[in-house]
């Protein structure tokens, strides 16, 4: 009789529907994960570590509301440039002083971030 009993609650719990992971990243975006997903930390992707790059992005200070339409910017620019990565990459190991997509952005993007961590 026991032996009946345990193969009933298995089968129950193979017929019950067990709760699924959802797959995807329960929480929104911060802008520091959009800006790490745009940019890929604006380092050669190769290199590219989405966690380590939301903590500098954070400790960094270009999420801070006062840069935001700067960070807007560079986001919206490297969503619509398919070759900034790329430019980026080769501008920072072999094409110095050639500017790539989206570089104005990045640099004005710098800009705010240096000026908002001295008010801090």
């Amino acid at each position: 009789m026991r032996l009946g009993h345990g193969l009933w609650l298995v089968s129950v719990a193979l017929v019950l529907p067990v709760p699924a992971c959802s797959g995807g990243y329960p929480l929104p975006p911060t802008p520091c994960d959009e800006w790490c997903d745009a940019t890929k930390g604006g380092i050669c992707q190769d290199y590219y570590q989405p966690a380590s790059c939301v903590a500098e992005c954070e400790r960094s200070g270009v999420d801070l509301e006062g840069c935001r339409p700067e960070l807007d910017a560079v986001i919206s620019c490297f969503r619509q440039s398919p070759n900034a990565l790329e430019q980026r990459c080769l501008y920072d190991n072999t094409l110095e002083g050639v500017p790539g997509d989206c570089k104005t952005e990045s640099d004005w993007l710098g800009v705010c971030a240096s000026a908002q961590s001295t008010m801090r």
